[in-house]
């Protein structure tokens, strides 16, 4: 479990789907962050000017308000008493500056400015209205109180970011400025009667800085072709003041002309109030469709780059996938085929193998052709070793006929000799020379059996006792083996020759691993299905456990012969014979201790290799055994047992 959660964190590890899943999925989420945050930015910003745009609306109605209360107080100023509509026009303008206020969402600081503006507007206002406030006070509390507007503009106005909105800001406090100029100058009117010159020399700076305050606003945003009218004004203001005479006739002329320059004066505020609220507006809209129209352009994009990943990944995926089940198919059952045909005879050209068949001309395409050429070459390979073998194989069939020939040769002219011969001393000289001899011959078999050469089989079946005895004769040191209980029975005779060169070789193998005056015991046992279990046992040096895993697997897969085969003949050997036969051989321990355990080899015949089997009986090698009898001499046993 450790390993599994350790190879999570290695990106190697990762599958081919998961990778380009990573792939594909890490730019399209990178890219819709960052078009989530351009977005969420945008309509910010839409909400932030939606907003402006109602905090920016209180500044209309403060002008409206503060217009009508300093209209009020100048006209009070020349003497002309308050009346009931120009007291309404104040509360109302007051009331809306209230309201606006509410919805507009300012800070808590203008707020706070706004609400002592309106405080010491009403006892302005109070004031006015029951006449009980002294003149000088009266203008103190009006200059204060149109400081304290100018300051809120401005920290109202200080809230835009955009040029056009802050450049008509600072057009409507220049209008607002060259207003209070004009009302100033209303102010004086009340002088004229008690001291001429000094307000005739304070209207006229008072008419001085109205006109070069205009004078700014010539060719601004808020210059719609008013300015030059109303400087033409100021220039008959001026000239009238200029001019002054003392009857009531001029008093009516110069108001009259005061009282008309405020008109143009309040249009120009009320054009550059619309003109700020139409570029909040503007810029409200252009964030909010900016916003929109980027959210179809990132998400067609997305769409698209989603679209072109899975087309690029499943271009690289299917093939790859493609190219690994074909690779495996070809490594793990496709090529051993061909290879496993080649090696039992069939011709190299005449076995196909399928090609992948990726035609493209990218790297995959080239891997797959690589692989291709790679099972060719494999084929080719196993095609030249399965040549190679068989010329080997020739060389051994051709070698061991030719040994086996000399070998006949040489045990009929010991027979003869044994026969002929009555000196016990030679006749014992050509007993061992007959067992060398007969080895020999079983040296030669075993190269044919290496070989892949089947022997010529009998036709007639061989009593299970000779086949033992004819074993036995094929060993030196046959006098240490003991021949336990024999079923009477007979073994098939195409299994006789087979099984009597692997009972040789098994004894053979146990005679020489145990002490020279240690027995080698041989002992049948019924087993399953009818068939019959002997088991060779020694107790000799024995052989590791892991060992004798790998030569039982060795036994049970009847392996080919490979470069361990002339260091392990007999091994090779015993697995061909059993596996050609259907016969099972096995090793274990013969004793459970680790010291001087030995070895027992279990062999296993199979019904099918047996007839009329009977209950066993004990046979014992009393006197030198005899090879197993011939094609030719094998009748008399059959016709005995029948």
């Amino acid at each position: 479990m450790k390993l599994r959660r350790s190879s999570i964190f290695q990106l190697g590890n990762w599958r081919l789907r998961y990778k380009l899943g990573v792939v594909v999925a890490v730019p399209l989420l990178a890219a819709m962050l960052l078009g989530g945050l351009r977005i969420s930015t945008q309509l910010e910003e839409s909400s932030r000017y939606d907003a402006l745009s109602g905090q920016i609306a209180v500044a209309p109605a403060l002008l409206e308000y503060s217009t009508a209360l300093v209209s009020m107080v100048t006209v009070t100023g020349l003497g002309i008493p308050p009346t009931l509509a120009t007291s309404e026009d104040v509360t109302t303008t007051m009331r809306q500056v209230v309201d606006t206020a509410d919805e507009s969402g300012l800070g808590p600081a203008i707020h706070k400015e706004l609400d002592a503006l309106l405080t010491d507007g009403a006892i302005l206002h109070d004031g006015v209205m029951n006449s009980g406030m002294a003149a000088e006070e009266r203008e103190r509390r009006t200059t204060d109180f149109l400081v304290r507007c100018k300051n809120i503009f401005r920290d109202i106005f200080d809230l835009l970011e955009d040029n056009d909105a802050l450049v008509d800001a600072s057009n409507l406090i220049t209008v607002w400025d060259a207003q209070l100029n004009l009302l100033s100058q209303m102010e004086t009117l009340g002088m004229l009667a008690t001291n001429p010159d000094a307000a005739q020399a304070a209207a006229l700076k008072a008419i001085d800085n109205e006109e070069s305050t205009l004078r700014l606003l010539l060719g601004s945003r808020l210059d719609t072709g008013q300015i030059e009218g109303m400087l033409g004004d100021i220039a008959a203001r001026r000239a009238l003041i200029q001019n002054y005479t003392p009857t009531r006739q001029f008093g009516e002329q110069l108001r009259g002309s005061m009282v008309a320059a405020s008109a143009p004066y309040a249009d120009s505020i009320v054009y550059a109030s619309d003109q700020i609220t139409t570029t909040l507006d503007r810029l409200t809209s252009d964030a909010r469709s900016d916003a929109i129209r980027d959210s179809i352009l990132i998400g067609t994009l997305l769409v698209v780059a989603l679209g072109l990943g899975l087309l690029v990944a499943r271009s690289l995926g299917l093939p790859l996938r493609r190219l690994r089940k074909e690779t495996l198919a070809a490594a793990e059952t496709e090529l051993p085929n061909a290879i496993a045909a080649v090696k039992d005879g069939a011709d190299v050209e005449s076995v196909r193998l399928a090609p992948i068949g990726i035609e493209t001309t990218e790297e995959i395409g080239q891997v797959s052709r690589a692989v291709d050429s790679m099972k060719n070459e494999a084929l080719r390979l196993a095609g030249e070793q399965a040549h190679l073998r068989q010329q080997v194989n020739v060389m051994f069939e051709t070698l061991a006929r030719r040994n086996k020939t000399l070998v006949e040769q040489q045990l009929s002219l010991i027979d003869s000799l044994e026969y002929q011969e009555k000196d016990p001393a030679r006749l014992q000289s050509l007993f061992s020379l007959d067992h060398l001899a007969a080895r020999m011959r079983r040296t030669g078999e075993s190269l044919l059996v290496l070989a892949g050469t089947r022997p010529r089989t009998r036709t007639s079946p061989a009593p299970l006792t000779d086949v033992l005895r004819g074993a036995v004769s094929q060993v030196e040191n046959y006098q240490r083996v003991h021949i336990g209980r024999t079923p009477h029975g007979y073994l098939l005779g195409s299994a006789i020759d087979d099984v009597v060169h692997l009972i040789a070789e098994l004894v053979d193998n146990a005679l020489r691993a145990s002490p020279p005056n240690s027995p080698v015991r041989l002992e049948f046992a019924s087993a399953e299905g009818g068939g019959l279990l002997l088991e060779i046992a020694d107790v000799g040096i024995g052989i590791p456990r892991d060992a004798l895993a790998q030569i039982n697997s060795r036994l049970s897969d009847g392996d080919e012969a490979d470069v361990n085969a002339p260091r392990q003949m007999g091994l090779f050997v015993v697995g061909r014979l059993a596996a050609r036969n259907g016969m099972n051989v096995r090793l274990r321990p013969t004793f459970d201790s680790d010291t001087n355990a030995g070895v027992t080899a279990s062999v296993y015949f199979p019904s099918s290799l047996l007839a009329e089997i009977q209950a066993p009986s004990t046979t014992a090698v009393t006197e030198r055994p005899r090879r197993l009898s011939r094609e030719d001499d094998a009748a008399p046993y059959m016709q005995g047992g029948r």
